[in-house]
C-alpha cells in the first residue's frame, strides 16, 4: 500500500485504506482555520504490523506541510509519530 492508496474524505475529516474489505483509519478535527487536530488512528487487529497507522499519519502531515498548516494531536501514536519526526514536530500548533 503506498500513500495514493490512502483516501482523504474532507467532508468526514477522515483519512481511510480499505484492506482485504477491512479499514483502517485516521480522524481529525479543524478547531481553527490552518489547524488539523488528530483525534483517533485506528488499525484493525486484522491489519496490524503493515505499518498503515504510520501511513496514515504520514499522509495528513504531508497534506498539512503542502497546505503550510498547523497540527495537534490527542491520539497517543499520532503524538508519538509527530514528535518523534523532526520535520513533523515544526508543524506542531
Amino acid at each position: 500500500m503506498s500513500a495514493a492508496d490512502i483516501i482523504h474524505d474532507p467532508a468526514r475529516r477522515r483519512y481511510s485504506a480499505v484492506i482485504d474489505g477491512i479499514e483502517a483509519y485516521l480522524t481529525y478535527e479543524r478547531p481553527s482555520p490552518g489547524v488539523r487536530h488528530i483525534t483517533h488512528t485506528i488499525v484493525p487487529s486484522a491489519l496490524g504490523g503493515r505499518g498503515l497507522g504510520k501511513q496514515l499519519v504520514a499522509r495528513i502531515l504531508g497534506d498539512v506541510m503542502a497546505a503550510d498548516e498547523r497540527v495537534s494531536s490527542s491520539c497517543w501514536f499520532a503524538t508519538g509519530l509527530i514528535d518523534t519526526n523532526p520535520d513533523w514536530a515544526g508543524q506542531r500548533a
